[in-house]
């Protein structure tokens, strides 16, 4: 009988960060070289990885089974203790149906500083993420969606009607309204326009949104990158990709910092996307430029 290939334990994330099918594992295994090669070099010239792929997966392995909340306090247990300091969680009933629509500045450490304070208020805290955070964070705590060009949050979609039955059986849910984060410009971040998917289903289930802003940016490095691949293939997307590969060095760094969330007054249910960005926006608004 023949052995089936070790796996690592972020192969499945990167097969989807790199938007590559399940059995592209030659081309798997010349990134991961690639990715291996550039921490070496950042390591021998700046004293840390660019990417930290190694001790991602040195994370993911020592983590072991967790998933749900006992995987979130593992995680915000890291590097001495991540702090997160919550304004205005009165606007966050203890008990009842409640939507939340929050501002995406980071990626990962987003979720994390909100799943902190709400999973001690709100035990039934969900987040509508990314389908390949559920191996991480585990199926009770996500309403899983594919994200793409394509995608339409209408009442047919899986995703939209996950985030319904949530909210009717009386849960707390939280929604990143860009779906994306932002790019920097003159040091000053720029979020794309949010999607209507909180609008639609708070006028759908008749509940008011709470908007939410986290006090947080990536490094200097993330941009960087960010900003040189667009440049050089003239496609956001492919940029936003690999730039994602640097979110587990990013988290590494971000880990053990003390971090302001904040909630802001409820709004009106089907309050338009617009208004939602701007008020997000404007509980930490040295954080965006004007537009």
């Amino acid at each position: 009988m023949t052995n089936s290939p070790k796996k690592n334990p972020l192969d499945d994330e990167l097969l989807d960060r790199l938007r590559l099918s399940t059995d592209a594992r030659l081309r798997l295994k010349l990134v991961r070289g690639l990715i291996h090669s550039g921490d070496a070099i950042s390591r021998l010239i700046a004293g840390q990885p660019f990417f930290g792929l190694r001790e991602a997966e040195a994370l993911r392995s020592a983590l072991g089974d967790l998933t749900d909340a006992p995987f979130v306090r593992a995680v915000l247990n890291l590097n001495g203790g991540t702090r997160i300091t919550a304004h205005g969680i009165e606007n966050i009933p203890e008990t009842g149906p409640v939507l939340i629509a929050s501002n995406h500045p980071t990626g990962p450490l987003d979720f994390f500083a909100h799943a902190g304070p709400l999973l001690e208020r709100r035990p039934d805290f969900k987040v509508v993420a990314n389908a390949d955070m559920a191996r991480f964070l585990g199926p009770e705590i996500i309403v899983p969606v594919r994200i793409d060009k394509r995608t339409h949050l209408n009442a047919r979609n899986p995703t939209s009607s996950g985030m319904h039955d949530h909210l009717n059986a009386g849960g707390a849910l939280l929604i990143f309204g860009s779906g994306r984060v932002p790019v920097m410009q003159d040091g000053k971040l720029v979020e794309r326009s949010w999607r209507p998917g909180a609008t639609r289903v708070s006028r759908d289930c008749g509940l008011p949104i709470v908007p939410a802003g986290i006090d947080a940016q990536n490094s200097r490095y993330y941009y960087g990158l960010r900003n040189l691949v667009r440049r050089l293939s003239k496609n956001e997307d492919l940029a936003l990709n690999i730039a994602s590969l640097r979110f587990f060095a990013e988290l590494d760094a971000q880990f053990g910092g003390h971090y302001q969330v904040h909630y802001g007054a409820p709004m009106p249910s089907g309050t338009e996307p617009e208004e939602l960005k701007a008020a997000a926006e404007a509980l930490v608004p040295h954080l965006y430029a004007d537009v």
